[in-house]
């Protein structure tokens, strides 16, 4: 009986499938769900940023001591809402909960408790 290759894109197409279903699977809280979507990408995954577009700028790494607008919660949620001219876009649409969720992600990411 002879058989037929699988195609490469069927396997590529599995393997996304797959990658897809483990993704979906893995437990994260509400504000590391909002870290992946609206900040990772250049404040980098653990929030040191470590991005390619914006490694060794100083304001994308958020795990050291140099914040740029003091650490309290007022201040973070400040930035994060209104965003940073030419640096960093505002978020004006987060909800107080989304808020509060990111701001905790962002403590645990930097080994803090809530302030």
């Amino acid at each position: 009986m002879p058989t037929r290759p699988i195609p490469a894109f069927a396997l590529l197409l599995a393997a996304g499938l797959i990658l897809t279903a483990c993704d979906q699977l893995v437990s994260r809280t509400p504000g590391e769900r909002l870290w992946r979507q609206r900040c990772a990408e250049c404040h980098g995954l653990d929030g040191a940023g470590n991005t390619p577009r914006y490694m060794g700028d100083p304001y994308a790494n958020l795990l050291d001591d140099g914040w740029r607008t003091g650490g309290d919660r007022y201040s973070l949620e400040n930035v994060i809402r209104e965003g940073v001219f030419g640096k960093m876009p505002a978020n004006p649409d987060l909800t107080v909960e989304e808020m509060r969720d990111l701001l905790a992600h962002l403590r645990q990411l930097r080994g803090e408790t809530s302030r």
